[in-house]
């Protein structure tokens, strides 16, 4: 059977600011107007990418190591609360030494004797991979042996990777940086990038 449209007779629906529009099968019909929201729904959700949480952590996570040798500091500023140790140091990321890749930053005594007579000291270090766009920004804080310049040998601390550019635009996450002595230093950043 099929219809001639042009003796179907639509009857226009009066909008409550006085416009008239055609009808919709929502109209008439609650269940229709519900299913249809639901597919727009699901529709946008696919179209923006929405994962379960494990996935999504899965999905921008990354692992970067970084060696360098024994480090000292290129300076000293002031004793006590509020020295400042600069550093500058060549490095490898994931086993590959280049020119362009190295780690520079700052050391600053926040307070003395906290724990077994411990240094607090907060970190501004900035790693550049390669091209200077491509920087991951760390800070946070760790204690410190007084005399030393640096972590204790042996000793690793956990901070926080406060954002990253370049290739790295958007990155949080942390980086777990061990003192190996003599044989160097490791920083093994675990990161989510936009």
């Amino acid at each position: 059977m099929t219809t001639d449209v042009s003796k179907v007779t639509v009857i226009p629906l009066r909008e409550s600011d006085g416009r008239t529009r055609v009808p919709l099968c929502s109209d008439y019909c609650p269940a229709m107007k519900r299913h249809l929201l639901t597919v727009l729904l699901i529709g946008a959700l696919a179209l923006i990418g929405v994962a379960t949480p494990s996935h999504a952590a899965e999905r921008g996570t990354q692992t970067i190591r970084v060696y360098h040798q024994a480090v000292s500091p290129i300076s000293v500023a002031g004793s006590g609360v509020g020295t400042v140790r600069s550093f500058f140091i060549p490095m490898a990321v994931n086993g590959i030494a280049a020119d362009d890749q190295y780690l520079t930053g700052t050391l600053t005594t926040f307070a003395e004797n906290v724990t077994d007579g411990l240094e607090l000291r907060g970190s501004n270090l900035t790693f550049v991979f390669g091209q200077e766009a491509d920087q991951l920004v760390v800070g946070g804080v760790s204690l410190y042996p007084p005399a030393n310049a640096t972590l204790a040998p042996g000793q690793r601390t956990v901070r926080p990777v406060l954002g990253g550019s370049g290739t790295y635009f958007g990155a949080r996450g942390q980086v777990i940086s061990t003192n190996l002595g003599p044989d160097g230093w490791t920083h093994v950043f675990r990161i989510r990038t936009l």
